[in-house]
């Protein structure tokens, strides 16, 4: 299985490390996407040098600058971004507009992790997630441990929705595999985030090596 959970917490530090609310990244440039073929190609349609990056959570990022069309751009046009050379992020209006189910539980730019054929993103939603402590006196504190709270979110594009990856959700998309679902719905513990997770990127592994999946192209305009 391939180590996805290593790199979504590497992920997690690299964003974290913009340390301060409304910070300028000094020297970095951001990539912008309007298409998946464009993120699939990793050819960015537009780029912004030193951009401004307000966070909320490592999980829900604003960038913008101080120009007003600019920033309607960033908010309405672009699906993507890049930011720095490793860190993919997904416009949340985007799904909001294309997609059904929870979509419209995300803000922000989201970090989002895809192949040719499969997608998904991880989320930490307000008064779900983090407790009324850590929403009344910031959420960018040490002491949080994002792995133990972040949601996965499965983008099905078959359905045109954004579905949050619950048991019954994993159950549905391990249909396919049944040998996986077996295995997953016999598991004493299969409501544990760990066991949903570990079970969600096993999902992830057989999908992207199944020669019948179609292509994320196949099933976008």
């Amino acid at each position: 299985m391939k180590n996805w959970f290593c790199y979504i917490v590497f992920i997690i530090t690299m964003v974290s490390s913009f340390d301060a609310l409304a910070v300028e990244v000094p020297h970095d440039t951001i990539y912008f996407y309007k298409t998946w073929e464009q993120m699939l190609a990793q050819q960015p349609d537009a780029y912004l040098e030193d951009p401004f990056i307000e966070m909320e959570t490592p999980f829900e990022i604003y960038p913008y600058t101080a120009e007003k069309q600019t920033d309607k751009l960033i908010r309405k046009e672009y699906i993507a971004a890049t930011l720095g050379d490793s860190i993919w992020l997904i416009n949340s209006t985007y799904l909001k507009s294309h997609f059904g189910g929870d979509a419209g539980k995300l803000d922000g730019y989201i970090p989002v992790f895809f192949n040719d054929k499969v997608a998904f993103l991880t989320y930490v939603r307000y008064g779900e997630n983090l407790s009324v402590k850590q929403m009344l006196f910031g959420t960018l504190d040490d002491e949080i441990d994002y792995s133990k709270v972040v949601d996965i979110y499965y983008i099905d594009f078959f359905n045109h929705k954004v579905l949050k990856v619950t048991p019954s959700v994993l159950s549905d998309l391990l249909e396919s595999y049944h040998d996986l679902q077996m295995r997953y719905e016999g598991m004493k513990d299969y409501k544990k985030r760990e066991i949903i997770q570990d079970y969600f990127y096993m999902f992830v592994d057989r999908a992207t090596d199944d020669i019948m999946r179609p292509y994320i192209l196949d099933l976008t305009d």
